[in-house]
């Protein structure tokens, strides 16, 4: 009877610790994780896919808010961000920051973005982001210290200035910037205005040399596709000017002539009934001559026929 009770105690023993196991390594810290201010965030036809993307020569922050379910209090030492072309960046806190139970607690992380020579922009990297944490919240941090992964993805660019104007540029125009799929001219904006000759011309350049840039931007000859890009910004602005200037002396002038016709037709009208009047009182006046003289007759003494 008192094996079967041991035997009994031992397996109640081993599902409590293995639950306890299964809870431990079940249970999953609560993560928020984002970059901020990138120079570029949204989709990039060169990459072809949607990319972070930080300027060379600027800082990448990144915002990191993190709770965990543990049971006991967390003591973080370092957040550690590892890179795919080769690189860890650390960022150690001079007092460990405790992080207690179901508690979120935020980082704010930044470091330089290197230049394309040590990251080159051909490609996208993946990156890792973990928590250090040590045992207590002093003390040397050469004491045991384990690491948690919080974060990974892998669409993190490193953007020459070239590259990071291309996309400034085709975020500027969108859907104007022809594909090669389109001809230039099925996007004109200028539609009902063929008499605005400056505009149109300038609106083809532009359409032109978008589309040279366009064609020129996938094989990541930046230079080179930055230029046309530029020259049609440059058309594009002409072409608007153009259509502003002439379009409103155009709209001015077919309202001065609007006008003059009104003014001219609201005269023929004032003159009409001018003379209108003008000859209902020269009728009138007829009118009455006759009935003056009318009465005069009626009036008159009458002379005795001679005998």
């Amino acid at each position: 009877m008192k094996r079967k009770i041991s035997l009994l105690l031992c397996l109640l023993s081993f599902s409590m610790a293995s639950m306890a196991l299964i809870a431990a390594t079940s249970a999953q810290p609560s993560v928020n994780f984002t970059w901020t201010n990138p120079s570029f965030k949204g989709y990039d036809k060169y990459y072809g896919e949607t990319i972070t993307g930080y300027l060379t020569g600027t800082d990448w922050n990144f915002t990191l808010s993190w709770m965990h379910d543990y049971g006991y209090q967390i003591n973080v030492s370092a957040v550690r961000v590892y890179f795919g072309w080769g690189k860890n960046y650390t960022h150690r806190f001079a007092n460990p920051i405790p992080v207690k139970p179901d508690i979120p607690y935020v980082f704010n992380i930044q470091n330089s973005t290197p230049t394309n020579s040590e990251a080159p922009e051909y490609w996208t990297y993946q990156y890792w982001v973990y928590l250090q944490h040590v045992n207590s919240t002093t003390g040397p941090l050469s004491e045991p210290w384990a690491m948690s992964y919080v974060a990974h993805d892998h669409n993190f660019a490193v953007l020459s200035q070239d590259h990071f104007e291309c996309l400034n540029l085709f975020m500027k125009y969108g859907s104007l910037i022809p594909d090669g799929t389109a001809s230039v001219t099925t996007t004109y904006p200028f539609v009902g205005f063929p008499n605005i000759t400056a505009a149109l011309v300038n609106f083809t350049q532009a359409m032109m040399e978008f589309q040279q840039g366009s064609e020129i931007y996938p094989t990541g000859m930046f230079n080179a596709a930055k230029i046309h890009l530029q020259r049609g910004d440059a058309y594009w602005v002409a072409a608007l000017n153009s259509w502003s200037s002439r379009g409103t002396g155009i709209e001015d002038a077919t309202l001065d002539h609007q006008e003059s016709e009104t003014n001219y037709n609201n005269a023929l009208a004032n003159s009409s009934l001018v003379n209108a009047y003008g000859w209902l009182l020269f009728g009138l006046g007829w009118t009455f001559i006759g009935l003056g003289l009318i009465v005069y007759a009626a009036r008159r003494p009458k002379t005795p026929a001679p005998s």
